[in-house]
């Protein structure tokens, strides 16, 4: 089990988390309010489940609120996503949410603006998330939920090495609300991402 509150005094200086490209890093407010209008764009928000809430569309302020206290109970630990060379601006989130340290586990989220796509910058960003938290956070498995109409969001699940859970129904054919809606889970463990690191 995690020690949350040890982790808390670490986390200053275990981040930022540095990859060849990108840097993942602490959120400000005013990464949020730029942050915010890649939010609003449809294509960037299509797959994202709760979209307007969780990611700020309309209300950055707010959104800042929740990823502050979120910081604070360590009940997730939410980090923009920066190219370590450029204009400096975020391009990105990548977050690990429903964070139980009793159970050593969490789920792994990221999105990227629409113009950042197709360059692997989110296979970058949530491989090093997840060597992350396994290394610091002490996850013994993480954990993702995806549309499977995503084929994007698909393969850098895949990439990164995280094995789609095929479950059974509950019983007499009654479906999962996930599975209704058309999303499918997966999981990693530290032996699978050391695989495909």
């Amino acid at each position: 089990m995690a020690d949350k509150e040890r982790i808390a005094i670490h986390l200053p200086e275990w981040l930022p988390i540095r990859t060849e490209r990108l840097e993942l890093r602490m959120l400000t407010n005013e990464d949020i309010r730029v942050w915010s209008r890649s939010a609003d764009d449809a294509d960037v928000n299509r797959y994202l489940a709760s979209a307007g809430r969780t990611f700020g569309v309309g209300n950055p302020d707010r959104v800042y609120r929740q990823i502050e206290e979120s910081y604070r109970s360590m009940s997730a630990l939410h980090l923009g996503v920066f190219l370590r060379e450029g204009s400096g601006g975020i391009i990105g989130l990548c977050s690990f949410q429903r964070w139980d340290a009793r159970g050593g586990k969490a789920e792994l989220g990221f999105a990227l603006s629409h113009e950042y796509w197709g360059r692997g910058y989110a296979t970058e960003a949530a491989s090093a998330l997840a060597a992350f938290g396994f290394e610091h956070l002490e996850l013994e498995r993480i954990q993702a939920r995806c549309f499977v109409k995503n084929l994007a969001s698909l393969r850098v699940l895949a990439k990164i090495g995280m094995e789609r859970q095929h479950r059974p129904e509950f019983g007499f054919g009654v479906k999962r609300r996930e599975d209704e809606l058309g999303i499918v889970v997966f999981s990693l463990t530290p032996e699978q991402l050391q695989l495909r690191a």
